[in-house]
Protein backbone atom coordinates (compact mmCIF):
# COMPACT_ATOMS: atom_id res chain seq x y z
CA UNK A 1 0.00 0.00 0.00
CA UNK A 2 1.07 3.56 -0.57
CA UNK A 3 -0.40 7.03 -0.05
CA UNK A 4 -0.67 9.77 -2.63
CA UNK A 5 -2.67 12.93 -3.33
CA UNK A 6 -4.67 14.36 -6.20
CA UNK A 7 -2.77 15.64 -9.23
CA UNK A 8 -2.45 19.22 -7.98
CA UNK A 9 -2.60 19.04 -4.16
CA UNK A 10 -2.55 21.89 -1.69
CA UNK A 11 0.36 22.15 0.74
CA UNK A 12 -1.91 20.98 3.60
CA UNK A 13 -3.04 17.89 1.69
CA UNK A 14 0.57 17.03 0.82
CA UNK A 15 1.69 17.52 4.43
CA UNK A 16 -1.20 15.37 5.72
CA UNK A 17 -0.45 12.60 3.19
CA UNK A 18 3.23 12.54 4.17
CA UNK A 19 2.41 12.48 7.90
CA UNK A 20 -0.13 9.68 7.46
CA UNK A 21 2.32 7.65 5.34
CA UNK A 22 5.00 8.12 7.97
CA UNK A 23 2.63 7.10 10.78
CA UNK A 24 1.48 3.98 8.93
CA UNK A 25 5.06 3.15 7.80
CA UNK A 26 4.07 3.06 4.13
CA UNK A 27 5.43 4.95 1.12
CA UNK A 28 4.24 8.39 0.09
CA UNK A 29 4.29 8.87 -3.67
CA UNK A 30 4.22 12.31 -5.26
CA UNK A 31 1.66 11.47 -7.91
CA UNK A 32 1.87 14.32 -10.40
CA UNK A 33 0.62 12.95 -13.72
CA UNK A 34 1.41 9.33 -12.85
CA UNK A 35 -1.31 6.72 -12.82
CA UNK A 36 -0.69 4.15 -10.09
CA UNK A 37 -0.78 0.45 -10.94
CA UNK A 38 -4.38 -0.79 -10.54
CA UNK A 39 -3.09 -4.01 -8.95
CA UNK A 40 -1.69 -2.08 -5.96
CA UNK A 41 -3.62 -0.74 -2.98
CA UNK A 42 -3.33 3.01 -2.65
CA UNK A 43 -4.91 5.70 -0.53
CA UNK A 44 -5.60 9.03 -2.17
CA UNK A 45 -5.96 12.09 0.07
CA UNK A 46 -8.87 14.18 -1.19
CA UNK A 47 -9.42 17.78 -0.28
CA UNK A 48 -12.09 20.42 0.01
CA UNK A 49 -11.10 24.06 -0.48
CA UNK A 50 -7.42 23.21 0.09
CA UNK A 51 -7.97 21.18 3.27
CA UNK A 52 -7.65 17.39 3.58
CA UNK A 53 -11.21 16.06 3.67
CA UNK A 54 -11.07 12.34 3.01
CA UNK A 55 -9.30 9.21 1.87
CA UNK A 56 -10.20 7.11 -1.12
CA UNK A 57 -8.89 3.54 -1.00
CA UNK A 58 -8.39 2.04 -4.45
CA UNK A 59 -7.67 -1.65 -4.72
CA UNK A 60 -8.41 -4.26 -7.37
CA UNK A 61 -10.71 -1.94 -9.29
CA UNK A 62 -12.83 -1.02 -6.22
CA UNK A 63 -13.08 2.27 -4.37
CA UNK A 64 -13.97 2.92 -0.73
CA UNK A 65 -14.24 6.37 0.82
CA UNK A 66 -13.64 7.72 4.31
CA UNK A 67 -14.63 11.35 4.83
CA UNK A 68 -13.29 13.41 7.74
CA UNK A 69 -12.43 16.84 9.02
CA UNK A 70 -8.87 17.36 10.19
CA UNK A 71 -8.65 18.61 13.77
CA UNK A 72 -5.50 20.57 14.63
CA UNK A 73 -2.22 20.94 12.77
CA UNK A 74 0.04 18.27 11.32
CA UNK A 75 3.62 18.05 12.54
CA UNK A 76 6.12 17.83 9.71
CA UNK A 77 8.44 15.34 11.43
CA UNK A 78 9.43 11.90 10.20
CA UNK A 79 8.54 9.12 12.55
CA UNK A 80 10.44 5.95 13.17
CA UNK A 81 9.14 2.91 11.35
CA UNK A 82 6.75 0.97 13.56
CA UNK A 83 3.69 -1.20 13.13
CA UNK A 84 0.34 0.31 14.04
CA UNK A 85 -2.81 -1.43 15.22
CA UNK A 86 -6.41 -0.25 15.27
CA UNK A 87 -8.21 -0.36 18.61
CA UNK A 88 -11.78 0.41 19.59
CA UNK A 89 -15.23 -1.13 19.63
CA UNK A 90 -15.48 -3.81 16.97
CA UNK A 91 -18.48 -2.32 15.15
CA UNK A 92 -16.72 0.97 14.39
CA UNK A 93 -13.02 0.02 14.56
CA UNK A 94 -12.98 -3.11 12.40
CA UNK A 95 -14.08 -1.29 9.20
CA UNK A 96 -11.31 1.29 9.77
CA UNK A 97 -8.77 -1.51 10.30
CA UNK A 98 -9.82 -3.13 7.03
CA UNK A 99 -9.71 0.23 5.22
CA UNK A 100 -6.15 0.92 6.42
CA UNK A 101 -5.09 -2.75 6.11
CA UNK A 102 -4.10 -2.91 9.79
CA UNK A 103 -4.77 -5.43 12.55
CA UNK A 104 -7.68 -4.76 14.91
CA UNK A 105 -7.36 -5.25 18.66
CA UNK A 106 -10.32 -5.16 21.03
CA UNK A 107 -8.65 -2.92 23.63
CA UNK A 108 -5.66 -0.67 24.11
CA UNK A 109 -4.89 -1.98 27.61
CA UNK A 110 -1.35 -3.30 27.73
CA UNK A 111 -0.59 -2.39 24.10
CA UNK A 112 2.64 -0.45 23.66
CA UNK A 113 3.40 1.50 20.51
CA UNK A 114 1.50 3.05 17.67
CA UNK A 115 -2.29 2.95 17.81
CA UNK A 116 -5.17 4.13 15.65
CA UNK A 117 -7.88 4.72 18.27
CA UNK A 118 -11.37 4.68 16.78
CA UNK A 119 -14.15 6.21 18.84
CA UNK A 120 -17.63 7.43 17.89
CA UNK A 121 -17.13 10.55 15.77
CA UNK A 122 -13.32 10.53 15.69
CA UNK A 123 -10.11 8.69 14.88
CA UNK A 124 -6.89 9.45 16.79
CA UNK A 125 -3.46 8.39 15.54
CA UNK A 126 -1.38 7.91 18.70
CA UNK A 127 2.29 7.07 19.17
CA UNK A 128 2.61 6.16 22.82
CA UNK A 129 0.80 8.95 24.63
CA UNK A 130 1.34 11.56 21.89
CA UNK A 131 -1.48 12.32 19.43
CA UNK A 132 -0.10 12.83 15.90
CA UNK A 133 -3.28 13.20 13.91
CA UNK A 134 -6.94 13.62 14.93
CA UNK A 135 -9.76 13.19 12.45
CA UNK A 136 -13.41 14.03 13.07
CA UNK A 137 -15.66 11.68 11.13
Amino acid sequence: MFITTSRDPSAKARRFAKALASFLSVDYVNRGKQRPDPEETWLVVTEDHGNPAGLVRRSEGREEKLGFRLSGDIEATRQRSAAAAVVGEKEIALPVARFLELDWMPGVDGYQGRVVLVQPGRIDFLDGDKAWIRLKI
